[in-house]
């Protein structure tokens, strides 16, 4: 049954994912098809290299090559903060404003000039409380978030999250793959990755939940092979606090909670399923039940009626036009006088944007918010670089209207379809082998993300939480179809680990 049903879901991710690179590639506002060939000649580069050069690496000792690769992180991310320095730019929108609060929270851990703003974007205060804990440590260095140099303390902690993140895309490969040729791969598909890059000096909720996704997959490879009861419930418990800390700085991240849910009853007999879904649903609403007490001892949620936004409203921009923000409506449900009048409004908004229709009209719509999300090869990072805090060298390219600028949209746009297009042959590889394991929880939690974003507010940037997840998806996908035809020791291992 679990072989069946994971055969079904790939088959169905194929079909969407599959439908989402073909739109990308017909709808990009440049030229889609030539990127889409640029993607597949850089495959094939990609393929050489995995073939022939990176199992060279398999023949070093496990130890020796662990030494090599932490010294090749710790370059890439001084490298990383070198050219998030160089890009460093002026905070904008919801970033400045977290920005500009955290003095408050520093003097008196109370945010008496921008509480409101807490109540109305409580998602928000997840991230303002990770900078307070950063900013308090750089305080010991006379460094405050309302300077210069608070804005570079901020890089310091946006780079270390991600290559962070890049370091646990390595450690799943060795946990999924279990050759230094994968490790090598996953890391040099994450060198590759440009966005990376160019997100290194915006340190928003996009970049510091990156993480979380990937400790929570972390969390499920060691479970899954756990022996003793206890471990597993320790690893369950590690699961469902990781999930929180991401859901606290991105809320969307709740979708990896469900897939590990998906995957327990994929994977395990029913009743020890739900005892391990039970488990995992405890440990995170003990955390959210304590968050949310704990918020009201320093906000003043007396004032939600009267300014606070229904969760509502994200779901009334993703529902019409674009999928985008629409002041129409944001006006609108501000000029009501309480949450119950907003709510009713937005619901009733929401209602007949979706009737209005047709289910034709429908899938189109939905296919042209999901190019949007997903079929950026910059995640909107342009818009984050436009107000640079000093004139770099940089700003040749990323500045629109300079003349490396079009190079580096095309770069970014040519590695998207690669990596897209290896995601999707690897799902196709699952539909065969239609075994559960770590890369369909992978896939599982990218289609969560898929669907939520459907209906909420459309950006780009709202993918880029889950960038790791696909690169890792990308390194087990051309891993596989470099290795096609050669010698497997330990095959029975792989075959079990890379389902």
């Amino acid at each position: 049954m679990a072989k069946r049903l994971t055969q079904t879901f790939s088959i169905g991710f194929a079909i969407v994912w599959g439908w989402v690179l073909f739109n990308s590639v017909l709808r990009w506002q440049h030229n889609g098809p030539a990127a889409l060939v640029a993607g597949f000649a850089l495959g094939f580069v990609a393929f050489f290299v995995a073939r022939y050069l990176l199992p060279m690496l398999d023949s070093v000792p496990r130890s020796r090559f662990r030494r090599w690769m932490a010294v090749v992180l710790l370059l890439y991310t001084l490298l990383l903060g070198m050219m998030g320095f160089f890009l460093a730019e002026m905070p904008i929108m919801d970033m400045a404003t977290v920005l500009q609060s955290l003095p408050d929270f520093l003097d008196d851990g109370i945010p008496q000039v921008w509480g409101a703003y807490y109540i109305i974007c409580n998602n928000n205060l997840g991230l303002a409380l990770v900078l307070v804990l950063w900013f308090r440590l750089a305080g010991l260095f006379g460094i405050t978030p309302d300077t210069e140099a608070g804005i570079y303390a901020g890089i310091v902690l946006n780079v270390l999250a991600i290559a962070f993140s890049v370091a646990l895309v390595c450690l799943l490969a060795r946990r999924i793959l279990n050759r230094n040729s994968g490790v090598a791969l996953a890391f040099l598909l994450c060198a590759g990755f440009l966005p990376f890059v160019l997100w290194s000096p915006c340190f928003y909720s996009d970049t510091l939940c990156l993480p979380f996704p990937l400790l929570v997959l972390l969390g499920w490879t060691r479970y899954r092979t756990a022996a003793r009861a206890g471990t597993r419930l320790a690893w369950l418990a590690f699961m469902g606090t990781a999930a929180f800390l991401g859901y606290a700085i991105k809320g969307s991240v709740i979708v990896v909670l469900v897939a590990v849910i998906i995957q327990l009853f994929l994977e395990q007999k029913a009743r020890r399923a739900a005892a391990g879904a039970l488990t995992l649903l405890l440990v995170f609403g003990l955390w959210l039940g304590g968050y949310r007490v704990w918020q009201r001892t320093f906000l003043d949620f007396s004032v939600e009626d009267a300014v606070g936004l229904p969760i509502e409203l994200w779901f009334a921009y993703g529902s019409g036009g674009d999928g985008n923000y629409n002041d129409e409506v944001c006006q609108t449900a501000k000029s009501l006088a309480t949450m119950d009048q907003r709510r009713q409004m937005l619901r009733q908004y929401i209602a007949g944007q979706y009737s209005s229709r047709t289910p034709v009209g429908q899938a189109d719509f939905m296919t042209r918010k999901a190019v949007i999300t997903w079929g950026n090869g910059l995640y909107d990072a342009q818009e984050f670089l436009a107000t640079p805090l000093k004139v770099s060298w940089t700003h040749r390219f990323i500045l629109e209207g300079q003349p490396g600028y079009m190079p580096m949209v095309y770069y970014c746009q040519t590695y998207l379809y690669f990596v897209m297009v290896l995601v999707l042959l690897g799902a196709l590889g699952a539909v065969r082998r239609s075994a559960p394991g770590p890369l369909t929880l992978a896939r599982v939690s990218v289609f969560g993300l898929m669907l939520f974003l459907s209906l909420w507010e459309t950006k780009a940037r709202y993918a880029f939480q889950f960038t790791p997840l696909l690169l890792l998806l990308a390194t087990a996908s051309l891993w596989q179809l470099s290795r096609a035809g050669l010698p497997r020791p330990e095959a029975e291992r792989e075959v079990a680990l890379v389902k």
